[in-house]
């Protein structure tokens, strides 16, 4: 039997063995269309609880409660009825297969999933990127002709089902899966796409409310409006930006691997959304590249394509503003069908309308520029921001490798190389060529120089701004000081990553700089882009310098500044001490290590590293729950008790630090 042919097989077999999802336990919804909308009250709908599905001859399609229905009649609206009880309707969906293609069960997810990439280890990885907030696996699977090891190719992400209740999309990726999984090493175009890109392929971002039949997670927060580019002011966005545990295992995922290409797959309309969605102001920064590719996907289906805030609504937290707004990603939301969970008959059409757009999209991951960075003395790879001119928007480079891949159309273009501590390096008349795969290499070397200030490089998050009015970017605050500044308004905040920790020395450690205006901002720092937040002062003039000395922290990495008036905010600017920064990279370079005794063990458990590290350490239950977190040190002891300071019982537990791709240490606890 063929691996590809046992493919086939194990996805029929488990038809058989299908268990009925569970119908969502709140009160039923109705699909419902909206009219007499003016575009500026449309974030206002969505904050009653309201689900938007989409834009349909200037009328709102939606998914409402009863409750929710008399408050819009209330407000003026009129109210149609389309299906009543759309719930029920997609349960009844939902239980319903062909001989080909149904709607799985996560734990039959979750095993083809597993028996897919044992079938296929050759060219295909899966690898579990955490835990829902159920304790649900949320896998990705990666195909690659050398899947367990990164290599100096582009990367291209798909992911589904960010929304539970959109099932199509999670069926569609499944599709996706199968299809390569069994038609790789025997048609040339998917075997070419393979050997040459990482392709990732993530169909079920949300299992929690796939399982239960619903839109959220089960935090009740909506993923798609969790993310940190202009995080708020929307419905269910979550306490904070990133706060879920399916969002940070992307996040730190995308950190991990950085991605040419992102889409993120939803459904209930049919079009494709590309950035901006928290701003109808049409101004993203690359948009002839975006909006290139947004056609190339649109003739294969003909789905309708644009602006996510004009072309369907405005909302803010989403991912494909985050991927873009941070990272430079192409990025997008792609509406694949006019109902949330068709008929099972539905997938393979579906499929068939996405798969040459997807095919489509990971071909032109390989296009435009690309190379690998690094330091002029030691060989060794730079983190470094990568600006293409004239557009000059960042996007940022691997860290094991050093390599970086930017999507640009044919044309000649000037690129700068920018990272902490080291002289910027521009090449001009870089040509992507009207040829081939239409690419071309720039590697550069980067000079450390003591004289370069460390400074803001990256975005982490930002709360909302008034988008009417403030047109300005959070990325105009990275780099050196520069007059370019964002217009951060009063009482919002943002966290910038400085890549490279901030040493507390004699004097000055780091200044904030004010382009103009008379606004302050609070200064907070961390070691963590999560907290624990400390006070160091406030900013409140063109130049504010401040000294760690007068804190807790003996360094920095992450600042967050949150603003009384509005604070242009224009950059950060660190002492580069190049001695600390030395010794810090030798410590480094040294494999971090732990070992624990006793072992079993009746009472505490002592955790020794061979140095302090710099993330938590977790302990997980074998269920995948969270047990316990343990705050950095260099001798952690666990007293056996969880997070709610109740006593574990005797069993199995595993030790990992968090983000690390490290298996987990085992710990028995005896009795």
């Amino acid at each position: 039997m063929t691996k590809h042919l046992s493919v086939l097989i194990v996805a029929v077999a488990l038809l058989f063995f299908g268990v009925a999802i569970s119908a969502q336990a709140d009160a039923h919804r109705d699909l419902i269309r909206i009219s007499g909308v003016h575009p500026d009250q449309i974030q206002d709908i969505e904050l009653l609880g309201v689900v938007l599905n989409g834009i349909e001859h200037g009328n709102i399609i939606a998914e409402a409660g009863c409750d929710q229905e008399a408050q819009l009649g209330k407000m003026g609206y009129s109210v149609e009825l389309i299906t009543h009880n759309i719930d029920e309707v997609y349960c009844k969906n939902s239980k319903t297969f062909t001989p080909y293609a149904w709607y799985m069960p996560y734990t039959h997810y979750r095993d083809t999933m597993v028996t897919i990439a044992q079938n296929n280890s050759s060219f295909i990885r899966l690898e579990t990127l955490g835990y829902s907030a159920s304790s649900r696996q949320i896998l990705i699977m990666k195909f690659s002709d050398n899947p367990n090891i990164h290599e100096n190719e582009p990367g291209v992400h798909f992911e589904a089902n960010i929304h539970g209740d959109e099932a199509i999309t999670f069926a569609n990726h499944m599709e996706m899966v199968k299809y390569l999984a069994s038609n790789y090493g025997t048609d040339t175009l998917v075997t070419r796409l393979i050997n040459e890109r990482e392709i990732w392929i993530a169909p079920l971002v949300n299992p929690d409310g796939y399982e239960g039949h619903h839109r959220r997670n089960n935090n009740n927060v909506d993923l798609n409006r969790n993310w940190g580019w202009t995080w708020g002011d929307a419905s269910a966005p979550g306490a904070s930006p990133m706060s879920e545990p399916e969002s940070r295992a992307f996040l730190y995922h995308f950190w991990r691997h950085p991605v040419v290409l992102d889409a993120s797959y939803h459904s209930g309309t049919e079009y494709i959304s590309y950035p901006w969605s928290y701003q109808r102001y049409d101004s993203i920064p690359e948009k002839r590249l975006v909006h290139f590719l947004s056609q190339r996907y649109s003739s294969y289906n003909s789905y309708p394509y644009g602006q996510g805030a004009t072309g369907m609504y405005p909302f803010n937290g989403s991912t494909k503003d985050y991927d873009y707004g941070t990272s430079g990603t192409m990025s997008w939301s792609i509406e694949i069908h006019i109902t949330k969970w068709p008929d099972a008959s539905q997938i393979v059409p579906t499929f068939n309308l996405n798969r040459g757009a997807m095919l489509e999209l990971a071909h032109h991951g390989a296009q435009g520029i690309h190379g690998i960075i690094t330091d002029a003395v030691t060989g060794r790879p730079v983190h470094a921001q990568v600006w293409v001119s004239p557009c000059n928007w960042p996007s940022f480079n691997d860290t094991a490798l050093g390599d970086y891949h930017r999507f640009y159309l044919p044309g000649t273009y000037e690129v700068t190389f920018r990272s902490p501590g080291y002289c910027d390096t521009t090449v001009s008349d870089v040509i992507v060529p009207n040829s081939g795969d239409s690419a071309v290499t720039v590697n550069v070397q980067l000079t450390p120089d003591i004289n370069v200030p460390l400074f803001g490089f990256r975005v982490v998050y930002n709360r909302y701004v008034s988008t009417s009015s403030n047109h300005t970017y959070p990325n105009s605050a990275l780099g050196e000081h520069d007059g370019q500044a964002f217009q951060l308004e009063s009482g919002k905040y943002v966290c910038i990553d400085m890549d490279k920790p901030i040493h507390d020395q004699t004097g000055v450690d780091f200044t904030v700089y004010r382009s103009s205006g008379s606004g302050s901002a609070t200064v907070q720092g961390a070691n963590s882009w999560l907290g624990q937040w400390v006070n160091i002062g406030t900013a409140n003039s063109p130049e504010t310098s401040f000294d760690l000395s007068s804190t807790s922290l003996d360094s920095v990495r992450y600042l967050k500044l949150t603003a009384s008036g509005t604070f242009y905010f224009d950059a950060i600017e660190g002492v580069n001490y190049t001695g600390i920064e030395e010794q810090n990279k030798t410590l480094q370079s040294i494999p971090l290590s732990f070992h624990l005794k006793p072992n079993p063990c009746a009472g505490p458990v002592r955790f020794s590293f061979n140095r302090k590290p710099e993330q938590n350490l977790l302990i997980y239950a074998p269920t995948g729950r969270l047990v316990r977190t343990l705050a950095p040190s260099k001798i952690l002891v666990w007293n056996r008790l969880d997070n709610s300071n109740r006593p574990v019982p005797a069993g199995v537990y595993f030790a990992r630090l968090d983000h690390s791709n490290a298996s987990p240490v085992r710990v028995i606890i005896a009795r």
